[in-house]
């Protein structure tokens, strides 16, 4: 059994800190609010302020906060800010916990089509992006064992955003291929999980992994597919031009990761 920590409670942070206390370790959680899954040890706190004493062997730490806003100053706050307060924290022990950082695989800019791994060249292309890449750089370059995750987005239960799209009837023309790269929830929470556990069990770890399902699909593919499920005849065209790329998730399939979705008409069908 081993003691962990893990810093934010939303919906993905909740569904981690479950998953691993499902999975025999004892788990505390610190958040803001007062919300708090049933068996997991509270510490209310806001993290971007000096964490107060927290007791405990640990020998995990999970950094899930997201972000207030999508915004320079929200991204420097969650991932900066709270870095900075959680190695000073770590500084305090012995023998560290080891850090899992939950980032994006927006720090990857490419925007030609191209397959990006955990080892291409991050190009960020915004300013939350580029505070991204900061944040990994400061883990990076910290002195403590970690392992930055980069989910591609979530999709699953309250989060609708393509559902939305395709009930605006709209069909969707592609000038070139764009892609999308997308992993359902509970999945990403499973991989999260699954990868803690290698570590407890002996495995080594790398420093990154990319968190996404095993199949990139066109904007167009996906919104055709949900129209066609749900029933809608597109009553308007729209053209789409923006540049795309397709995350690989094979490090973390490597790992024997098994994927409850795979693909988006898996994961999309059991929302439906």
């Amino acid at each position: 059994m081993a003691d962990i920590l893990v810093v934010g409670l939303g919906d993905l942070g909740s569904r981690i800190a479950l998953g691993v206390q499902q999975a025999g370790n004892t788990v505390c959680a610190m958040r803001r609010s007062a919300q708090c899954p049933p068996g997991i040890s509270l510490i209310q706190h806001d993290a971007t302020l000096p964490w107060p004493e927290i007791t405990g062997t640990f020998t995990d730490l999970i950094l899930c906060v997201a972000p207030d806003a999508r915004n320079e100053t929200a991204y420097r706050q969650a991932y900066l800010t709270i870095g900075e307060r959680a190695l000073a924290w770590l500084h305090q022990h012995a023998k560290p916990p080891h850090v899992w950082v939950v980032s994006s695989t927006g720090v990857y800019g490419q925007q030609n089509g191209e397959w990006v791994t955990e080892d291409s060249p991050r190009q960020p292309d915004t300013p939350t992006a580029k505070t991204l890449v900061k944040a990994e750089d400061f883990w990076f370059n910290s002195g403590i064992a970690c392992t930055i995750l980069r989910p591609a987005g979530l999709y699953g239960p309250g989060r609708n955003m393509m559902i939305t799209a395709a009930k605006k009837a709209i069909h969707f023309i592609e000038n070139k291929p764009v892609y999308t790269n997308r992993i359902e929830v509970s999945d990403c929470a499973r991989a999260i999980v699954h990868l803690v556990q290698q570590r407890q069990q002996g495995h080594t770890v790398a420093n990154a992994y990319n968190l996404t399902d095993l199949q990139p699909a066109t904007y167009t593919e996906v919104i055709d597919f949900l129209q066609q499920q749900l029933q809608i005849n597109p009553q308007s065209i729209e053209h789409r031009n923006n540049g795309s790329k397709r995350v690989s998730a094979n490090r973390l399939q490597q790992t024997g990761f098994d994927w409850h979705y795979p693909d988006y008409q898996a994961g999309y069908l059991a929302m439906l």
